[in-house]
């Protein structure tokens, strides 16, 4: 006989569909909106960049600075689709729990 045998809680199953009942909300209103915010920041930032290289093509270092602003915005646009696609994997399973 175990410690565990004793607790009577702790061989209960967890209830997956009360847990998707709440965070499903949570993930819905909260942290998508949040995600296409910042992706719509990133791309901002992307463009900025795009910008700068066109609009300073005499000047070298405005354009090496146009270069590694589309460097970062491309990396937040990589950062944000990967993490909604983590966030999408995680929701998907925890619905068909």
């Amino acid at each position: 006989m175990s410690l565990l045998d004793l607790i009577p809680q702790a061989h209960a199953a967890v209830d997956m569909t009360a847990f998707a009942k709440v965070v499903d909300p949570i993930i819905s209103n909260i942290v998508y909106p949040l995600l296409a915010l910042l992706f719509g920041v990133a791309m901002l930032v992307f463009v900025w960049g795009v910008l700068q290289i066109v609009l300073h093509s005499d000047n070298e270092d405005a354009r090496t600075k146009g270069k590694m602003t589309m460097t970062w915005g491309t990396v937040g646009i990589v950062i944000m689709v990967s993490a909604w696609g983590i966030i999408y994997l995680v929701s998907n399973t925890i619905k068909n729990v």
